[in-house]
């Protein structure tokens, strides 16, 4: 038996990212590991799927399951069935000057400290800016508003719902910037014509919203300014020719700048949680214990997520997934130093002088900087070599050069602790986790 729509809600937003963003395909491509999400004409586009399970998981963090299950719909009901709400495919166009970024991630082993064996990955990104083509439909039956609805969109517009992967490390948070809404009303013919020639009776989103009114989430934010004592950088995916090793760069508006991404900094607080808790415990890793063992240690996979691991279940029950997302997520940290793209572009293929020098690269690079001052006290190029521990000497093929930002500020670093969903999910762990964290900073704070 059909269902019977009383009402349908036509929304169109735009949302604008304030981070990059990933939404992946199945597969990869030659070149990246983790590879954008493709439709069939060849463009970028974020799936409805992908949209449809953000939203869903933010109503899901804040309303009762049944709530929920009134609008997403239920597969094992027939009382619900289907979704209520439809979210379509979002295709995304790049506009003059964005481009497609590479990142690379890396696994730190516990025991070595070196990068762990099978755990290195590039992933490509949407840069930041990029916007994002939303519609939504809602049909209801009965007239009523939708009031969880409306709530959901100012949580857009707050920023407060990400998409994507990597959502607690940097990427995927969004903002809706543009919104328009129409009521169209089925239940008799005048409306039907009228939804079919006008799109509907257009709303006033001010005055929708002062029926719904939105209360955030619970979360502690930390706003870290700090200072480098020594050049902090990450690597770019790709190498230099004068230089061999580069800093990473990332699209901020029509520039470029250096950035340590979210999933760099998170990493660096994990291991420190994790030699907390070690220590409290007395948790011990060996050279033997695997690269995702050394990562299960209790509280830390609460605050900082943990990866799926499918294992089997007793009583033959089928598998399923004890992977969770963190309650912390870091932000992106930038460089306060903003450079054009092309100029940038000419820093990375400035050819190597034939006497050896950096002479031509230092013109390149005080281009790039604008003329502030000399451009070897801000970004230095520094040379590397492993010593061969048998001879003394250079090791053979191990000499490199990397350039170092010696004299570059940052802006400070966001974190940002959902304690909401430690309240909802982890109530036991809620005081422990806080503290965790505090821990963590403090002892940054006082390196």
């Amino acid at each position: 038996m059909a269902r019977k729509i009383e009402t349908r809600w036509k929304i169109s937003t735009t949302l604008t990212a304030l981070t990059p963003l990933h939404v992946g395909s199945i597969g990869g491509d030659v070149d990246t590991d983790l590879a954008l999400a493709v439709n069939g004409r060849g463009n970028y586009y974020l799936p409805g799927t992908s949209l449809a399970g953000a939203l869903r998981g933010w109503m899901a963090q804040s309303r009762d399951l049944d709530q929920v299950r009134d609008y997403w719909g239920d597969h094992d009901s027939e009382h619900r069935g289907a979704s209520f709400i439809l979210v379509e495919d979002a295709e995304i166009t790049l506009e003059k000057g964005q481009r497609i970024e590479i990142r690379e991630g890396v696994g730190i082993d516990r025991y070595t400290g070196a990068a762990a064996e099978g755990f290195k990955y590039n992933r490509a990104i949407l840069p930041k800016g990029v916007s994002i083509p939303l519609k939504i439909t809602l049909d209801c039956q009965k007239s009523h508003a939708p009031t969880e609805l409306w709530q959901m969109l100012q949580a857009l517009e707050h920023g407060d719902i990400r998409i994507g992967a990597a959502k607690t490390r940097g990427l995927g948070k969004v903002e809706l910037t543009k919104i328009e809404i129409h009521r169209q009303d089925l239940s008799s013919a005048q409306g039907i014509f009228e939804a079919l020639l006008a799109k509907g009776q257009p709303q006033d989103w001010s005055e929708l919203k002062k029926s719904a009114r939105y209360a955030p989430p619970a979360r502690l934010d930390f706003t870290l300014g700090w200072k480098p004592r020594d050049p902090v950088m990450v690597k770019a995916e790709g190498d230099g020719i004068a230089v061999d090793i580069l800093p990473l760069v990332s699209q901020v508006e029509s520039g470029v700048r250096f950035v340590i991404p979210g999933s760099s900094i998170k990493g660096v607080l994990r291991a420190h949680a994790e030699r907390i808790v070690r220590t409290v415990r007395g948790i011990e890793i060996t050279s033997e214990t695997k690269f995702n063992q050394q990562l299960e240690v209790p509280l830390v996979d609460v605050l900082f997520g943990s990866a799926e691991k499918n294992r089997p279940q007793p009583n033959g029950k089928p598998s399923g997934s004890q992977g969770q997302i963190g309650a912390l997520s870091v932000d992106d940290c930038y460089a306060t130093l903003e450079m054009t793209a092309s100029d940038w572009a000419a820093v990375e293929n400035t050819p190597k002088a034939k006497d050896d020098t950096f002479a031509q690269f230092e013109t390149t690079l005080t281009t790039a900087l604008g003329g502030r001052g000399q451009p070897f006290q801000m970004l230095q190029p520094a040379m590397h070599v492993a010593i061969d521990r048998w001879t003394g000497g250079a090791a053979d093929s191990m000499l490199y050069s990397v350039l170092e930002p010696i004299g570059v500020s940052w802006e400070a670093i966001g974190l940002s602790l959902d304690a909401a969903r430690l309240y909802k999910y982890y109530p036991q762990e809620l005081k422990p986790a806080i503290a965790l964290l505090l821990l963590v900073l403090r002892d940054f704070a006082h390196r």
